[in-house]
């Protein structure tokens, strides 16, 4: 493997490193590890995190004259 002087494309792979590693012991935990994690990234927050991605999203469109 060469090794880049470039730090724009080392953060870039040592970034995508840390995700598999990561999608990796999530699968490994089991089903909840997904909402676990997204629940500690956003703790505290005022808002809940979604635990379903809306059907539809933005209001009703109105209907033409």
């Amino acid at each position: 493997m060469t090794t880049s002087t470039n730090p724009a494309r080392e953060s870039l792979r040592q970034e995508k490193r840390e995700q598999r590693e990561a999608a990796q012991e999530a699968a490994q935990k089991g089903p909840d590890a997904e909402l676990d994690t997204a629940l500690k990234a956003t703790f505290p927050a005022s808002d809940p995190i979604a635990a379903q991605a809306p059907i539809k999203s933005g209001a009703a469109d109105d209907k033409a004259y």
